[in-house]
């Protein structure tokens, strides 16, 4: 069977590009971050490792308009196409759908992604779309999916793999329940780099300070952790699971040796940690690629990394280290169920200063509880992070409760949700009640982004140059122009409603 793995350019009324990959909340972008989406790479190599012909269809990467893309969709005439959807592109997705049912009725249209996976029959009473998936494990399901509907006319009717709901021929809906991952991770096939057009995601990227870059096969599927309120990791149709370092470092090896990748970053959920995040960095050094001028980089929590990995991670030429902080009260951490408390943060990021490590920090502001004084807590903490050069850089953005999660169904019941309109959900406004003013929030995140041209945070990129790492020198000379590109627009994107609300939203219905 042809199979497309299809993302189509969408844009908004400012000409930003939609970042939908990776199951991301949806974020507008002029400067456009183009993300590997991992796991659909994997599932595209498994299927054609299985002999189906695989369409690579990633307009937004591959530059195209959305009548281009279309339009070579429907001259591909696939015998399925599969879509990654997430909240604010939900009702896009429906009506291009329906256009395109309308040119390939032929075509089997399958909807993956978080909103999809936890609301199935509104995807299905609102499209003409065939099937959609009920699990975030794209790979396992597809490679047991395309083949059964390939041998099988009658799919529709006999099809009981786990972890679908099947629109029949008669209207109705089936659903084959939760699916349940019994099979372990490293039998999913490692990313096919040019099945999936890997340089077209190589330089557009602000997590690489070398390219071109790539993200690796990540060697968590979902979180070791899993319980954070807010985030998409977490819930009873998820299920964690673990590659073997072995296979992930064969994996790097390649990325190094053949494809002459500079910087690989892995974004799992949470990365290894303990023995396995040693073991990781130590076949790195064994295997001599520490010293091949690439760096490798990965998405912490606080406490999951002792002062002895870290050094072993900084010997083996790891550099950048993302780490969400999200607030910086006890309070908004316990609500958040984050695990760890504030007064873990300094000693932590100390660690990876010390060994020259790039700790990036993640910031969330406008929770519905969030007051005055909690906010003001947040900047002046992560103000004083930065200003000592405890973290190099960060990324602050309003919490948008995503896709059902914990948080989202929180909001829903407090009645703190100012919209039902998923257009809404894009992450350029807050959409909770919140105790004080909207505009104090986005005056926060001006402050946090407002941090990189504080002439006390620029002495510092510049003391960091007598340590004489060439890293540090690439941050300040090389990175830097980048950053300040990059800042300007998070800060359009994520302040441009100021002065437009108060804790006051249109509540318009999704459909």
């Amino acid at each position: 069977m042809k199979v497309a793995i299809s993302y189509p350019p969408i844009l908004n009324r400012f000409g930003q590009k939609a970042m939908v990959s990776q199951n991301r909340n949806v974020q507008f972008f002029q400067k456009p971050t183009y993300l590997l989406p991992v796991v659909q790479g994997q599932a595209a190599t498994w299927l054609e490792q299985l002999g189906h012909q695989v369409l690579w269809d990633d307009g937004n990467s591959q530059l195209k308009s959305y009548r281009r893309w279309s339009d070579d969709l429907v001259r591909e005439n696939p015998d399925v196409i599969v879509f990654e959807s997430t909240t604010p592109v939900m009702k896009f997705y429906w009506s291009t759908i329906v256009e395109l049912k309308n040119r390939l009725p032929e075509s089997i249209f399958i909807m993956t992604g978080y909103h999809s996976m936890r609301r199935p029959e509104e995807t299905l009473s609102k499209s003409p779309t065939d099937l959609v998936l009920r699990s975030n494990h794209i790979d396992f399901v597809l490679a047991k999916l395309i083949p059964f509907i390939a041998k099988e006319p009658n799919w529709r009717e006999t099809c009981e793999i786990e972890g679908l709901v099947i629109r029949m021929k008669n209207g109705n809906t089936r659903d084959t329940g939760h699916f349940r991952q019994v099979e372990p991770l490293e039998k999913s096939p490692l990313v096919d780099r040019d099945l999936v057009q890997w340089k077209n995601y190589a330089k557009e990227n602000g997590n690489f300070l070398q390219t071109p870059g790539t993200y690796a096969s990540s060697v968590i599927r979902d979180c070791m952790f899993g319980k954070c309120t807010f985030c998409r990791y977490n819930g009873g149709d998820l299920t964690f699971s673990m590659l073997p370092v072995e296979k992930s470092l064969n994996e790097y090896e390649r990325l190094v040796n053949d494809y002459g990748t500079k910087e690989i970053f892995d974004d799992s959920g949470v990365w290894y940690r303990g023995r396995e995040a040693r073991e990781f960095a130590q076949g790195i050094i064994d295997r001599g690629l520490h010293k091949k001028g690439c760096y490798f980089g990965f998405n912490t929590r606080f406490e999951y990394l002792d002062e002895k990995t870290i050094a072993l991670l900084a010997k083996a030429n790891f550099r950048f280290i993302l780490i969400g902080l999200e607030a910086a009260d006890d309070e908004t951490l316990a609500r958040l169920k984050k695990g760890y408390q504030i007064q873990h943060v300094e000693r932590c990021l100390s660690w990876m200063t010390k060994y020259g490590l790039h700790p990036h920090l993640t910031i969330m502001v406008g929770y519905y509880w969030q007051t005055q004084e909690q906010l003001d807590q947040t900047v002046s903490f992560v103000k004083d992070l930065m200003l000592r050069g405890l973290a190099r850089t960060l990324q602050v953005t309003l919490c948008t409760p995503l896709d059902f999660t914990e948080y989202h169904e929180e909001c829903i019941r407090e009645g703190v949700l100012l919209t039902r309109n998923y257009d809404d959900h894009d992450m350029s406004k807050l959409i909770v009640k919140t105790p004080i003013p909207h505009d104090s929030y986005y005056l926060a995140v001006r402050q946090m982004y407002s941090i990189a041209f504080h002439p006390q945070f620029i002495l510092r990129q510049l003391k960091f140059l007598f340590s004489f790492r060439k890293r540090d020198w690439q941050f300040l000379f090389t990175y830097g122009l980048r950053a300040i590109r990059r800042v300007r627009q998070h800060i359009f994107n994520l302040t441009r409603e100021q002065g437009k609300s108060d804790n006051k939203l249109e509540p318009a219905h999704a459909d």
